[in-house]
C-alpha cells in the first residue's frame, strides 16, 4: 500500500479534562492520521462539549460517539470505534496518554516491513520519569523477558509468536492500547475486544493476537503512558490481578505447548486467588475459574501435582498398585 489509511481510536470516560492534550499530541504526528475516533463511554463531565470544540478547529476529521449505556471497560468503546473506522490500520490511544510525534510513521513503516505480521508495539516513556524508567509498573525493564530477541542497533525486531506469547504470560510488556497498532484484518480475525474482559482487554487482545502473528517490536520510544492510581485497573488490585491471570490461562490452556511450566503455575495462581475470591463471598469469579479448569482438564492436573508432592504419595501409590494386581 503507497498511502495506507490510518485510524485512531479512543476510548474515553470522564476524559475531559485530558482529551485536548491526547488530541493535541495526534495533531503534532509526522504522518497525520486519516481520522480520529472518540468512543465515550456515557461520561457524566462535559467532554462532548470539549471534543466539538476541537473538531471545529481540527484539520484531521473528529467523529465521537456515545454509548447507549456505561460498560465500565475500554473494550466495547474500542470495538465500536475499530467497527466504523474507515483505516486499514488502526492506532489505538487510552484518553490520556500521548502520543510521540513518531508513533503513526514508525507504526506503519513496522507493519509495511514485516507484511506477514499485523502487530506493532514499541518502547514508551511514564510522564514525569526519566526516559526508560518504567519501575513504576514493574522491577523490571521493559523487554527484560525478551532482550535476547531485540536487536538494539535496529529499527524493528521480528518477534516469533510463541516467544512473544511466553514473555506476556510474565508480564504484558506492551503495557497499554496506547502502544498497539494493527490492521483491522486482525482485529476482525481474531474477534475483536473482548467485551467481556474489564480490567486487562490490553493484555487479552494482544495475547490473541501473538497466538496467530508475530509481533514487531519498534525500537523507539512511541508514547508517553500516564500513571494514575485511580484507574481501572488500579482501583481494584485484587479483581485485576485474577482476570489478568484468567486471562493468561484460558490464552494457556488454547496453547499449552507453548505455555510450558507456565501453565502449571496459572492453574494454582488461579485457584488461589479462587479461595481468596471465595472468603468474600465473590461466586462469579469462583465459577469462572472452575469454568476454565473443568474445560481444559486443570483440576486433574492440579489434583496429580498434589498427589506426588504429598509426603509417602509413592509409597501408597505403590501398594495401590500392588493390591491391584
Amino acid at each position: 500500500m503507497m498511502n495506507p489509511s490510518v485510524s485512531v481510536v479512543i476510548s474515553t470516560y470522564n476524559g475531559a479534562s485530558f482529551i485536548g492534550e491526547t488530541v493535541s499530541a495526534i495533531f503534532a504526528q509526522t504522518i497525520a492520521p486519516d481520522e480520529v475516533l472518540i468512543v465515550d463511554d456515557c461520561s457524566t463531565d462535559h467532554i462532548e462539549t470539549v471534543v466539538a470544540a476541537i473538531a471545529r478547529q481540527a484539520s484531521t476529521p473528529i467523529r465521537f460517539a456515545r454509548l447507549p449505556q456505561r460498560t465500565g471497560s475500554p473494550s466495547k468503546p474500542l470495538n465500536v470505534g475499530i467497527s466504523n473506522a474507515k483505516g486499514e490500520f488502526i492506532l489505538t490511544l487510552d484518553q490520556d496518554d500521548l502520543m510521540r510525534p513518531r508513533r503513526v510513521e514508525a507504526s506503519l513503516k513496522a507493519l509495511l516491513a514485516f507484511p506477514k505480521s499485523s502487530f506493532a508495539t514499541g518502547r514508551f516513556s511514564v510522564l514525569g520519569f526519566d526516559e526508560g524508567d518504567t519501575k513504576k509498573l514493574w522491577p523490571t525493564s521493559q523487554f527484560s523477558d525478551i532482550s535476547d530477541y531485540i536487536d538494539p542497533a535496529a529499527e524493528f525486531s521480528l518477534l516469533d509468536s510463541k516467544v512473544a506469547f511466553a514473555a506476556l504470560l510474565l508480564k504484558n510488556f506492551a503495557v497499554s492500547t496506547s502502544n498497539f497498532c494493527f490492521t483491522k484484518l486482525l482485529w476482525e480475525r481474531i474477534g475483536g475486544f473482548d467485551e467481556m474482559v474489564r480490567t486487562c482487554s490490553d493484555l487479552d487482545f494482544i495475547l490473541r493476537a501473538a497466538q496467530v502473528v508475530p509481533i514487531v517490536i519498534i525500537n523507539e520510544t512511541i508514547f508517553e503512558y500516564r500513571w494514575r492510581g485511580d484507574s481501572l485497573h488500579r482501583r481494584s488490585t485484587n479483581e485485576s490481578e485474577l482476570e489478568a491471570t484468567m486471562v493468561r490461562l484460558r490464552a494457556s490452556s488454547k496453547t499449552p505447548e507453548w505455555a510450558g511450566e507456565h501453565l502449571r503455575e496459572l492453574r494454582y495462581s488461579a485457584m488461589s486467588l479462587a479461595g481468596a475470591k471465595l472468603k468474600s463471598g465473590n461466586l462469579s469469579a469462583v465459577s469462572d475459574v472452575v469454568e476454565v479448569l473443568s474445560r481444559h482438564k486443570g483440576f486433574s492436573v492440579i489434583r496429580r501435582s498434589l498427589w506426588n508432592r504429598t509426603p509417602g504419595s509413592k509409597r501408597r501409590k505403590g501398594k495401590h498398585l500392588a493390591s491391584s494386581k
